[in-house]
């Protein structure tokens, strides 16, 4: 879990489908390539309000009947190009009575539905989530009939092997979505396709719908006018970030990077890292290794403003257009992106020892200066006092492991240092030297694939024994708002061992692994593909992991060069502090 396996990343990255809508239907006749039908008047000018009802209601139904329709989910249509086709006359629709009928109509000539004995069966595993199809039966939007219709389709819905979804280990796969990739700007019907078709995939795909705070079927129409809207290549995809901002998940953004949005943010960056600590931009390190020009900049500055902006007014800037399943991680995102600019020189004014200074800071070409080498003290694993031992697990080597441990034998403790992505998946691997018997560490939940919607529990996955001779030190665990993913699942492996503690601060709160989405216009994003649970059930997406122990940097600290977290954690093992049982 919590890992994107090489092969599914290749798959994924280098388009799953070779052309537009050419592939064959596993047990069915190939659905064959058509041209996108145009839509007249399109982009014109602004749509109405009742327009924007119209193409939501529209997206809405045709994301139900794509993946609940016998005669859609097998792949039997081209789907894309019928949303297109149903635009003109959807948009043409002057009220709800009207727009009901039309769909009705479309909905019927599809074909009949076979009742299906077989979808009223409860599945073999627990239910953990249901699909929320309250949209469908709003009296407001839809009349009786078509909602008698929506309520029977789902009801009988299809049972054979889907076209658009499918499974590749524990991975979700959308291996049917043309991506469209020769239009920076798509076209205005392929743009309003984009949000359709993502609105869809997690309406239906993803594990956390209820964990949502805003009512998923009103984010549809209300980033629609933006999406209509977005007549360049940079809107456009300030319009994704909005959308992908909504879901609330770490995952949630482009991979790989966008390129267009990389050049916007500036060609240079200043050399340094900033953490936001009580909601400050704080200076933690700043690199002097002399490939670049010496900064003014020093650890524990408070930024408040970079270049003319306000750090504080950059922050609201964006934040609804940054992904991330708390605001630790929001921060943590902007933090990363902070320091970038358009010049090889940047005014920033910082607060030092509590006095406002003016600086100019040397900035560096993006890509030009080599990545920090690591010094000794940087190095995968040492020893921070004859007693304690400290694992980076940025730089972790499974290879390295068995000698990690053999070093760390006799010591009192170990730190291992998850304020980062783990250098290799040892998840399974590494927390399994400090067991003496198995134990319960995380419980997952996965698409049900005869359901869309519809997601199981699995049985809860056990931590094994590594080791004949287990550890019997302490461990501590460092994280904190950059601890995403499958760092924190590493970290939930870690505090099923009987002697662990957790300490830092909230981690990212996006656990299990990421299923890929492509968009028009060649745009590719993620979302959480699994529902990710300590065994007993407890959450961790969005609150993240909660240390046994709290505790972040001060600036005080910063300046001091002291790292707080490593040295509690010190505290820990040789003093007299408690720690978890």
């Amino acid at each position: 879990m919590s890992y994107i396996s090489p092969l599914l990343l290749a798959a994924l990255l280098t388009g799953f489908s070779p052309g537009l809508r050419a592939q064959s239907v596993p047990g069915g006749p190939p659905v064959l390539a058509t041209s996108l039908p145009p839509v007249p008047g399109l982009g014109e000018k602004p749509l109405t309000p009742q327009q924007l009802d119209n193409v939501a209601a529209l997206g809405q139904v045709w994301g139900l009947l794509k993946y609940f329709h016998p005669a859609v989910a097998g792949g039997q249509r081209d789907w894309d190009a019928e949303f297109l086709r149903q635009l003109t006359p959807i948009l043409a629709c002057r009220s709800v009575a009207e727009r009901s009928r039309w769909l009705s109509a479309w909905v019927a000539g599809l074909g009949p539905v076979p009742a299906c004995l077989a979808c009223a069966a409860p599945p073999n595993l627990p239910v953990r989530l249901t699909p929320d199809l309250r949209w469908a039966q709003d009296k407001r939007r839809f009349d009786a009939p078509l909602r008698q219709q929506l309520a029977y389709i789902q009801a009988n819905r299809y049972q054979g092997a889907p076209y658009y979804v499918t499974q590749l280990g524990h991975s979700t796969v959308f291996p049917h979505e043309e991506a469209y990739a020769d239009q920076a700007c798509p076209a205005p019907g392929l743009r309003l396709l984009a949000v359709c078709r993502y609105w869809n995939i997690l309406q239906y795909y993803y594990p956390y719908t209820y964990l949502w705070e805003e009512d998923w079927s009103r984010v549809l129409p209300a980033l629609l006018p933006r999406f209509a809207a977005a007549t360049t290549p940079l809107a456009y995809r300030h319009a994704a970030l909005a959308l992908f901002a909504r879901v609330h998940d770490g995952h949630a953004r482009f991979y790989p990077p966008d390129p267009l949005l990389e050049a916007e943010r500036g060609a240079y960056q200043v050399a340094a890292d900033v953490q936001f600590i009580d909601d400050q931009a704080v200076v933690v390190r700043v690199r002097q290794d002399g490939l670049g020009p010496p900064s003014p900049l020093m650890p524990g500055d408070v930024i408040t403003h970079f270049g003319e902006a306000s750090v504080a007014g950059l922050v609201q800037q964006r934040l609804p257009e940054t992904g991330a399943s708390n605001r630790a991680a929001q921060l943590n995102t902007i933090a990363l992106n902070l320091l970038y600019c358009a010049t090889p020189q940047v005014a920033v004014r910082v607060v030092r020892a509590g006095q406002p200074v003016r600086l100019v800071v040397p900035s560096v070409g993006v890509g030009t200066v080599p990545p920090a080498q690591p010094a000794v003290a940087d190095s995968m694993y040492r020893f921070l006092t004859p007693d304690v031992g400290y694992i980076d697990m940025a730089r972790i080597k499974a290879a390295k492991v068995p000698a990690i441990m053999k070093a760390f034998a006799h010591t009192k403790g170990i730190v291992v240092d998850q304020r980062n992505y783990p250098g290799q998946f040892v998840a399974t691997y590494l927390p399994g030297f400090f067991l003496a018997k198995p134990a319960l560490f995380a419980k997952f939940t996965e698409r049900d694939p005869t359901s869309p919607g519809r997601f199981l529990w699995q049985p809860a996955d056990t931590l094994n024994p590594t080791s004949p001779t287990p550890y019997s030190g302490r461990v501590v665990v460092l994280v904190n708002e950059v601890s995403r993913s499958q760092a924190e699942f590493t970290a939930m492996a870690f505090r099923a061992t009987p002697h662990c503690t957790l300490l830092g601060s909230q981690t990212a709160g996006a656990d299990g692994n990421a299923a890929f989405i492509t968009l028009s216009g060649g745009l590719k994003t993620l979302m959480s593909g699994l529902g990710a649970y300590y065994p007993d059930g407890r959450e961790t997406q969005r609150v993240g992991l909660v240390p046994d122990v709290a505790l972040r940097p001060t600036i005080a600290g910063l300046r001091a060069g002291r790292d707080e977290l490593r040295d509690r954690a010190v505290a820990l093992i040789t003093g007299s502090e408690a720690v978890r049982p």
